[in-house]
């Protein structure tokens, strides 16, 4: 109240006992917060409670002061707690405690400055615990997911030489696996330059819906005949959409985007529709599929890495598309279809 109504700067130092340690929610105290004459600290490391008896002592502007000995701070009454209470004018008396003042609050300031610190290592340990787990982890995926068409390429060219007349079957099964080989390292090295942030952009004009015809004929060449005829990818563009953007990221993110949905999507159809928007600077592009829609424990978690609940992939697509859409200065989102039958993805790009 003195330094709110009489306008001037108190700094108190508060001793603390290792059985009686003052709350953090009485520094939180929103009248302390927003008094900015008032400043408190505590004595650190906490004193052991003894019978001896304590002086408190207030210093003004340096030049006086005045001691209280504090018999026993367990009375409740104040003058069956204190003992004798001196009032000093003296320079050296004055200067004396207020060195010892002085050295207490740096003390203080040491104290919280540590505190500080440690709560940094802490947090950037268990950060990188984090790291350390997530990296583990992808190495297990991305060894298992390497292995298995590098497995397929290896049995399909053995069996290619040991059977000749049957070379058209093994070189689409060879062709097939190579393509995911392909796609697997090119993921893996998006996400590592992502995470440097040395991904760069270099972009030129093109028809957007050119190229998304070139990824849907790209990507129906690689998926199995027994799937091709049951799961039918429609696209019915109109016209051009010219934009300005890197031609081959944005082939990644569509390719992502729609073997993904191939990934869930056992039969049906999946829509692709792409247009102007209504301010005709952006393109907005949608992808709805006919799958069993996205796993709610996956919804807040969609465009974060290895998550998902496939038994193949390394969960990396969407957070790739993600990230170059949005280095892209566009938007990425998805939702369940209102009828429960599958999943919408929609992109919007800026068209330069």
């Amino acid at each position: 109240e003195a330094a709110q109504k009489r306008n001037v700067n108190v700094n108190l130092i508060v001793p603390t006992y290792d059985k009686d340690i003052i709350k953090e929610d009485f520094f939180r105290n929103e009248s302390l917060a927003t008094n900015f004459k008032f400043r408190m600290k505590t004595i650190v490391p906490a004193i052991k409670e003894t019978h001896m008896i304590k002086t408190t002592f207030l210093i003004i502007d340096r030049k006086s002061l005045f001691i209280i000995d504090v018999k026993d701070d367990s009375k409740e009454n104040f003058t069956e707690a204190v003992g004798f209470a001196t009032f000093h004018r003296s320079k050296s008396r004055t200067e004396s405690y207020s060195f010892i003042f002085d050295t207490l609050w740096r003390q203080a300031d040491l104290h919280e400055s540590l505190r500080g610190a440690n709560n940094n290592l802490l947090y950037a340990y268990e950060k990188l615990k984090e790291h350390d787990a997530l990296e583990k982890e992808f190495i297990d995926l991305a060894a298992h997911e390497l292995r298995t068409p590098s497995q397929s390429i290896i049995g399909y060219s053995e069996m290619l030489k040991a059977l000749p007349e049957r070379n058209k079957q093994y070189e689409e099964a060879i062709s097939r696996n190579a393509e995911r080989l392909y796609s697997l390292v090119t993921n893996m090295l998006s996400v590592a330059r992502i995470e440097s942030q040395t991904m760069k952009l270099n972009k030129t004009v093109f028809d957007l819906n050119l190229k998304i015809q070139n990824v849907i004929r790209d990507i129906s060449q690689q998926v199995d005949s027994d799937k091709r005829d049951i799961v039918k990818i429609n696209f019915n563009p109109i016209g051009k959409i010219n934009i300005i953007a890197d031609k081959e990221k944005i082939f990644q993110v569509f390719a992502n985007l729609l073997n993904n949905a191939l990934k869930f999507t056992d039969y049906g159809t999946i829509t692709v529709s792409a247009k102007l928007g209504d301010k005709t600077n952006e393109a907005i592009v949608t992808i709805k599929d006919s799958g069993p829609g996205i796993d709610p424990e996956i919804i807040p978690h969609l465009f974060s890495k290895f998550k998902t609940k496939s038994e193949k992939g390394l969960g990396l697509g969407l957070y790739i598309s993600k990230s170059i859409v949005e280095t892209h200065h566009g938007k990425i989102e998805a939702y369940n279809n209102p009828d429960s039958k599958g999943a919408t993805f929609i992109v919007t790009l800026p068209l330069k």
